[in-house]
């Protein structure tokens, strides 16, 4: 398994656990916010990480 993408995944999952637990709090739309931007954050690192990996190798 390659391990290029591990921290972005672990971002997106943080990001999403933030949005999971927001439900319980008295004011959830800050946290929903919070983890949306730590999610989109995750994905655009994941996409430009996929880009650079597939032009290393050639593939582009």
């Amino acid at each position: 398994m390659e391990k290029w993408a591990s921290w972005q995944v672990f971002m997106i999952g943080i990001g999403l656990l933030f949005i999971m637990f927001s439900q319980q709090m008295a004011n959830p739309f800050p946290m929903i916010i919070g983890g949306l931007s730590i999610v989109l954050l995750g994905v655009i690192i994941l996409k430009k990480s996929a880009q650079k990996e597939r032009r290393k190798n050639g593939k582009w």
